[in-house]
């Protein structure tokens, strides 16, 4: 499950090796793992709607004004 950590913490995805997972960033970790960061409001479910898809960037135009000599 894709989230985004509201707060640092530290958590095993596999058991094993503990990572630190740093406020701000999003990462995909195993669902058990996100339901407790979720449920003590340390990161926030990433949905695909929570991605805004701003389109092709605009084109740069020449607005330099042009010098009378």
């Amino acid at each position: 499950m894709k989230i985004r950590m509201l707060k640092t913490r530290q958590g095993s995805p596999d058991g094993v090796v503990v990572r630190t997972y740093i406020r701000g960033e999003t990462v995909d970790v195993p669902d058990e793992l996100a339901s407790v960061f979720i449920k003590h409001r340390w990161a926030r479910k990433v949905t695909e709607s929570s991605v805004k898809d701003r389109g092709k960037a605009p084109e740069n135009k020449n607005t330099s004004k042009r010098v009378k000599t």
